[in-house]
């Protein structure tokens, strides 16, 4: 059964859309939505942790691996 196109225009995007590349309209988003990117450290230890244990640890996701580098951040065990 074919999907009537009212009900299809309502899955897709209508319009242009183009990227944002703007750094100071990138970081006004980032406090609008209170999103912190993760510096350059932190992105570093939790990409080769995933790396080293992705095999052995079921359902290890880096929201895990960031919560657990800002707790021995914190500890002082970086």
């Amino acid at each position: 059964m074919p999907i009537a196109p009212d009900r299809l225009d309502k899955f897709t995007f209508q319009g242009e859309f183009h990227p944002i590349t703007d750094p100071e309209e990138i970081a006004a988003i980032h406090k609008k939505i209170g999103f912190v990117p993760p510096s350059d450290e932190e992105w570093a230890w939790v990409s080769a942790q995933w790396k080293k244990r992705w095999r052995n640890e079921p359902g290890l996701s880096t929201d895990k691996l960031q919560e657990e580098y800002a707790r021995k951040k914190a500890l002082g065990q970086l």
